[in-house]
């Protein structure tokens, strides 16, 4: 039984791959956690000011 080949480009590929991927996965998360802010910074201001926004 002979030993897998891995040519060092398919590393780097690899490599790029998982690396892009992590990036917009927090991407994902940092615009999932600013759109809840603003939404419970909205929720905020209409519960103490409610004839603010009509």
């Amino acid at each position: 039984m002979g030993l897998i080949g891995i040519e060092l480009s398919g590393i780097v590929e690899l490599g790029t791959s998982v690396a892009t991927h992590g990036a917009l996965q927090t991407a994902l998360v940092s615009a999932d956690d600013l759109f809840e802010l603003v939404v419970g910074i909205a929720i905020l201001i209409y519960e103490i000011a409610p004839d603010f926004a009509g």
